[in-house]
């Protein structure tokens, strides 16, 4: 059940009148009177006249940050996008309050956010999970937010000290709409040493940070931040924005030993867990064995709840109640398969690690707040391999984030261990296609599609197809059908067992009849091959912009290969042929041949692409977009026939 508290214990509005005692040197009156209009901003829908942001850190370890937001409503979407404000948080440990929430409107009038519109509710994601109860999302709506109004919110968190005094934080200083001036100043007690920081100036235009230290205090700012434009299968936006990252600690031993400490005592080998692995384990012999029956049932019978690492604290619950509950986040995942390994004498270890990129993972400044999931780390020689419990759609052994990034392993005696994981090799995402086409004189056709999908793409069928109704099942082959040609019917298909996640690679089959797969014109048949009928086997990315701002990324490193043999009808020969091309570029190489066999009466047309960067930088795009296009154009994939 949702649930909805009004937190007026921790509300506090100030006056509306002049400024708030939040503000730091801010004439917030002057920036509401000298603001541009839209008309100074014609594709902006907002713009950030001040974002100012200050964390407090006391003798005993607690911060108080306040943050500041002047946001000027330019448009009807900026009103959409700012009007309702919203923010997680842990009440366990950290109380966030409204210090000042006013809608300047356009004619200077003051209108406060009432009572009734802020409000602590259960974050969508945790709906279900009562286990996770401590983790709310404050909304603040705010009144007559219309174009020509200006929004001031400030917001005050209180985060209860660490059990080791350590503090630590990321900051990140953009928006979707411009940002005039961004600041963010950490203030550490008198004495004490200062924070390790970095500042990253971000990817939205030519835009610098500047770093000013003294005793006491360190500050960050940033002026003139460019809007974030949405461009497709662009990096996320956390890596784009002017970002600020800090911590206390001094070494990575300490977050290790911190680490330690709140997890390693919820681990349990006896009891239920002990009973659960024995019945799981029984009658096999090798560890490889259990450790995959463990995974598997952990993956499967245990509900993800996709909760930020970090937002619910960092001690998971205990695993004998995960294993009752059902469901859980990173944390409980973690613990639970770790203990049932330990229970079954597998050596296994927690292993904090990013989920995006590792481009901005920062080995001076020690904290977890770098980390966004928790994967299981098995000794093997003298490196590890891992295991994500997440990943319930995939086959067994794979792993999907943190590829090419850098974890934490943790030990129980509080040590830590930085550790690459390595990055995905091409082939370990690989989609095998192959049609086999026979064209008849009146251009109709039969086809027999088939694919093998390792990795990636093995994920793609499995979430399309492994949990789907007999008649969402259908659904899918017969719009496959219509894939290859208008009117193209689906006559049969298979698939491998896609419930068994020790199966790979994932194999699919489907009969097609296609009417009208080529067009007879005189004594002439133009044949378009047909493009492979299934979405799970590609990306389903194509770099159609001319030029972009951001780097271009794909989900993944990955090689897509296609074999399509194609029986000539009788009484025809081929009159024309694609060409073949060979193109290299430093993140990719693709590849087309085209044969045709005569004492066969048929032609072979290949199509191969490797993508060995997922991230095509902005520097490189338009060589890989040339490339691509060239691969792909309509032209080869056209066959002409005459009558002999």
């Amino acid at each position: 059940m949702k649930r909805i508290l009004v937190s007026l214990a921790v509300l506090a509005l100030v006056a509306t009148s002049g400024l708030a005692e939040q503000w730091l040197d801010t004439d917030v009156e002057g920036l509401i009177e000298n603001a541009p209009d839209k008309e100074d901003f014609p594709g902006d829908s907002a713009i950030f006249l001040k974002m100012q942001e200050v964390a407090e850190v006391a003798e005993d370890g607690s911060v108080v940050t306040t943050r500041n937001r002047l946001i000027k409503i330019l448009t009807l979407r900026g009103r959409e996008r700012y009007s309702n404000q919203s923010f997680l948080f842990n009440e366990e440990l950290s109380v966030l309050s409204l210090v000042k929430g006013v809608t300047i409107t356009k004619m200077g009038r003051l209108k406060e956010v009432e009572e009734d519109a802020i409000n602590d509710v259960t974050p969508a994601f945790l709906e279900g999970a009562s286990m996770y109860a401590n983790v709310l999302e404050k909304v603040i709506s705010f009144p007559v937010a219309g174009p020509g109004s200006t929004m001031e919110l400030q917001i005050r968190e209180h985060l209860e000290p660490a059990t080791d005094g350590s503090y630590s934080g990321i900051e990140h200083m953009g928006a979707m709409d411009p940002v005039f001036d961004a600041s963010f100043t950490i203030r550490y007690p008198e004495g004490s040493e200062a924070p390790s920081s970095v500042g990253y100036t971000g990817d939205l235009g030519t835009t610098t940070i500047a770093r000013v230290a003294k005793v006491g205090e360190t500050s960050y700012s940033v002026r003139n931040v460019q809007a974030l434009v949405a461009e497709e299968h662009m990096p996320p936006a956390t890596e784009l924005y002017p970002t600020v990252l800090y911590s206390s600690y001094t070494s990575w031993e300490q977050p290790a030993a911190f680490f330690a400490n709140e997890f390693f005592p919820h681990v349990e080998t006896g009891g239920e867990i002990a009973s659960h692995v024995t019945d799981l384990t029984q009658g096999l012999s090798s560890n490889e064995d259990k450790a995959r029956a463990l995974f598997l049932d952990v993956a499967t019978e245990v509900r993800n709840v996709h909760m930020p690492l970090g937002l619910g604290g960092y001690a998971p619950n205990d695993a004998e109640q995960v294993l009752e509950n059902k469901y859980a986040d990173t944390r409980d995942k973690a613990v639970l398969l770790m203990s049932m390994l330990r229970a079954a004498g597998i050596d296994a270890y927690p292993a904090l690690v990013a989920g995006g990129s590792d481009a901005r993972f920062t080995e001076s400044v020690p904290t977890l707040k770098q980390f966004t999931r928790i994967l299981i780390a098995l000794p093997d020689g003298d490196s590890y391999r891992f295991l994500d419990p997440f990943l319930d759609d995939v086959s067994y052994g794979f792993v999907r984030w943190g590829r090419g990034n850098t974890a934490l392993v943790v030990r129980d005696d509080g040590s830590g261990e930085l550790v690459q994981i390595p990055g995905f090799r091409a082939s370990e995402n690989h989609a095998r296609k192959s049609m086999v086409i026979t064209i008849d004189s009146d251009g109709g056709a039969e086809v027999r599609a088939t694919c093998e999908l390792e990795g990636y793409f093995d994920r793609k069928a499995r979430r399309d197809l492994k949990d789907a109704t007999p008649s969402e099942e259908q659904k899918v082959f017969d719009t496959a059908a219509n894939v290859v040609s208008a009117g193209a019917t689906n006559t049969g298909y298979s698939h491998s067992d896609l419930t068994d996640l020790t199966t790979r690679p994932v194999r699919v089959f489907q009969d097609i009849q296609a009417k009208e797969l080529a067009v007879p014109q005189g004594d002439m048949m133009i044949v378009h091959l047909p493009p492979f009928p299934h979405s799970f086997a590609s990306t389903g990315l194509y770099p159609a912009l001319a030029e972009r701002r951001y780097a271009f990324e794909f989900p993944c490193e990955f090689r897509s290969d296609i074999e399509v043999d194609v029986s000539l009808p009788d009484g025809y020969e081929v009159v024309w042929l694609p060409e073949d091309v060979m193109l290299i570029t430093p993140d990719a190489v693709f590849q087309l041949t085209c044969e045709s066999h005569e004492d066969e009466h048929s032609v072979v047309w290949k199509r191969s692409i490797a993508v060995n960067e997922r991230s095509i930088a902005v520097d490189g795009y338009s060589k890989f977009k040339e490339n691509y296009d060239a691969l792909i154009s309509p032209k080869n994939r056209l066959i002409l026939l005459k009558k002999a």
